[in-house]
């Protein structure tokens, strides 16, 4: 047990590690294409933060028998954290403005969330024809940033070099061999304390992967990039959604296995789907994230852990 501890620990620190620096090159890369940061924060730095599920996610769908139930929970358990958690924390220490979500933004998070949380209502296998409504959300989401009105700005000193771009490469190599510990050794220990798959990838894994965001948000803030952070946040949900969980069905289904939509996965579901309405309502009615607020959130998000535990 003490070594499977040790080595989860090490895993989620070059999982945290990796994925701070490919955030920090693939950065360093978009600002030489002088990138506005709302866009940033929607696309390089959100994807970024969301590479630690991804890994976990292929890692835990190429297992001899497919970690499916893992995979659903890592994805509904670090959108929910996203909101409840990164945003409450952030929102205490920082002014967090929500207008910056635009109508559009509000529109694929709710399109996308809306169609991820329908299928675990009618479904009880997520089939091909489940798979083609995902890859044309995919579609209209590149649509979307193809359209992105960017912000014309000065934005971005330079720090970029030929370097940058090997660095990079080292970084998706830290995630994999972290995010590959992360997942094992996690599983391991709370297999043997008797813990579903369902409850250790809403809690310990989507806690775990969502510590990036949490980093960004709070050094976006600091550096007075507000527009990268809640950009990441939004992205992040997104990603989560159409290149974390899509990849993970995918690859189950190329393996001949079916990809089950569990109804154990509804009472997340509905937290999933109400704390989503919750951002988007804000962000049309363009209400304050407040410090009092933002503890409510944190609040609710130890609250539902607690009964996830229990």
């Amino acid at each position: 047990m003490i070594t499977n501890f040790i080595l989860l620990i090490l895993g989620l620190f070059l999982l945290l590690y990796s994925a701070d620096q490919m955030i920090n090159n693939a950065d360093h890369i978009a600002k030489k294409f002088s990138i506005s940061p709302l866009f940033i924060g929607l696309t390089i730095v959100a994807f970024g933060t969301s590479a630690p599920e991804l890994i976990i996610t292929i890692l835990a769908a190429l297992k001899e028998v497919p970690a499916y139930e893992a995979i659903t929970g890592n994805v509904i358990g670090s959108n929910i954290a996203n909101i409840l958690l990164i945003l409450g924390v952030s929102g205490v220490f920082f002014k967090i403005d929500v207008n910056l979500i635009t109508k559009n933004d509000c529109f694929y998070l709710g399109l996308i969330t809306a169609y991820f949380s329908m299928i675990f209502f009618v479904a009880d296998i997520i089939n091909i024809y489940y798979s083609l409504g995902f890859g044309l959300l995919v579609v209209l989401f590149f649509n979307y940033l193809r359209n992105f009105k960017k912000n014309t700005e000065e934005e971005f000193e330079q720090q970029f070099s030929n370097a940058t771009y090997i660095k990079l490469l080292f970084s998706f190599i830290g995630l994999f061999v972290g995010g590959k510990l992360f997942l094992d050794y996690s599983l391991n220990i709370f297999t043997i304390l008797g813990f579903e798959q369902t409850v250790i990838g809403i809690t310990i894994l989507a806690i775990g992967t969502s510590l990036p965001e949490l980093a960004t948000v709070i050094l976006s803030y600091i550096k007075r990039k507000g527009a990268v952070g809640i950009g990441n946040i939004i992205g992040s949900n997104m990603m989560n959604i159409l290149f974390v969980f899509f990849p993970g069905i995918l690859i189950v289904q190329s393996r001949g296995y079916e990809f089950i939509a569990s109804k154990s996965d509804l009472p997340h579901i509905y937290i999933l789907i109400i704390v989503t309405l919750i951002i988007i309502l804000m962000a049309i009615f363009k209400m304050k994230l407040s410090k009092i607020l933002s503890c409510i959130f944190i609040l609710i998000y130890i609250i539902y852990i607690y009964w996830v535990l229990t």
